[in-house]
């Protein structure tokens, strides 16, 4: 044990100075280096950011093995220390976007200027050019202290409406979906459709009790959940979740696993899902009566759950067989990698989730093209999918231009 211990944090101490070092050297380049006081005062401000950085950085290092070695995650109740982590990452997310942002502005600059310098007749003479040059260098000094408090100063009070966009900004979006495969006793079926909700961290039970709320307040038919529940061991964060058992729909909760689930014990989630009253869907369906009108709901478990335990495979054939061919199936799954498998299955409809629509500008545009299935609705044929940008976040709580998001699916008849 004890080897194991020191293995494990000497990966972890490799992992956040591998992701800190880069992060703190262009910061400290960017905004020490110009300002104009002694080099002991640049030493203690470069240490004061670097050990920001670095601890700030320890978080996803924390985050990702810590579901490895439970043991250091139960002794230490890094549940308390990781959102601290989080909110400083946030500041440091803002603090690079103004850093990149105004280091663009002043490359366009630098070209204008450079441009219209070249236009101008160098007909000064000497003196007043050096008397020019040391009131512009004086003014170029003064303006590069500006900017670094400047920059500094900006991220840190944009921080907090980060955060608060990212919890509490939640977008409800109306989604029509018309297929040949819906009856018309299913005609205006609302479905709302939650996703990567990812309790732990930064979201909390006050945060849960709001997205209750906010779903309720919908009127739905069915509320479906199509994974990524949690990052932590419910053992220590479960009973966040208590809110849910406040959920009201007509024909009921349903849920399947996502790949975070997998990382903090699959198993104890499950557990803990069906206590509230929430259906999970283990590679197998149900039928559901809507007033004689039935249809099939199924669900498989992630993609990659089995990476954790073979007994966790995702089986969407399994989830989908015995369904009688008349019925319109309604498949529930995590990942993108899972959508053309479903259709294959004989799935009529995909939920799922897992991208965050990139959770904030440009990842945005880098998900659309890694995924085939991104964000939003697809129609595949006779079929469709429907990728949501995530009910949550996940890491720092940050969300810019891909707004967290509560999905009503209403089916129609075509």
């Amino acid at each position: 044990m004890t080897n194991l211990f020191q293995m494990t944090y000497l990966r972890l101490f490799l992992m956040f100075m591998t992701l800190a070092l880069p992060i703190a050297i262009i910061i400290i380049a960017r905004l020490v280096r110009p300002l104009k006081i002694r080099l002991r005062w640049k030493i203690v401000w470069s240490l004061l950011i670097l050990i920001v950085v670095l601890f700030a950085s320890l978080a996803l290092p924390l985050t990702m093995r810590m579901a490895w070695f439970p043991e250091i995650y139960k002794q230490y109740h890094l549940e308390q220390l990781l959102p601290w982590l989080y909110y400083a990452i946030t500041f440091l997310c803002i603090l690079l976007l103004f850093i990149v942002g105004v280091d663009i502005v002043r490359f366009v600059l630098k070209c204008i200027y450079w441009i219209r310098a070249r236009k101008k007749e160098e007909d000064k003479d000497q003196n007043q050019t050096e008397q020019s040059n040391q009131s512009e260098m004086s003014r170029r000094e003064f303006l590069a202290c500006m900017r670094s408090a400047g920059i500094a100063g900006s991220a840190l009070v944009l921080t907090p409406a980060a955060v608060y966009y990212a919890k509490s900004r939640r977008v409800i979006k109306n989604i029509d979906i018309s297929l040949p495969s819906i009856p018309g006793g299913l005609d205006g079926f609302r479905i709302v459709h939650l996703s990567d909700i990812h309790v732990g961290n930064t979201i909390n039970r006050e945060d849960i009790a709001g997205i209750v709320d906010e779903t309720n307040a919908l009127d739905p038919d069915m509320i479906v959940i199509t994974g990524d529940m949690a990052d932590g061991f419910p053992e220590q964060i479960g009973d966040w979740l208590e809110p849910m058992r406040g959920f009201k729909s007509r024909y009921g909760v349903y849920f399947v696993t996502g790949n975070h689930d997998h990382m903090w014990n699959a198993a104890g989630w499950c557990q803990k899902i069906t206590e509230l009253g929430i259906r999970v869907l283990d590679n197998e369906h149900e039928i559901v009566d809507v007033h004689g009108t039935q249809f099939a709901i199924a669900g498989a478990l992630d993609f990659r759950g089995d990476r954790r335990n073979r007994n966790w495979k995702s089986d969407p054939v399994k989830a989908l067989s015995g369904i009688p061919q008349n019925l319109f199936r309604l498949m529930l799954v995590h990942q993108p990698s899972s959508v053309d498998a479903c259709f294959n299955a004989g799935a009529d409809l995909v939920l799922l989730g897992h991208t965050h629509g990139g959770q904030f500008w440009p990842l945005s545009h880098l998900i659309d093209a890694i995924h085939k299935y991104a964000r939003g609705l697809y129609r595949v044929g006779d079929k469709a999918a429907f990728v949501s940008c995530g009910t949550g976040y996940w890491g720092p709580p940050l969300r810019f231009g891909v707004p967290p998001e509560i999905d009503v699916i209403c089916l129609r008849k075509a």
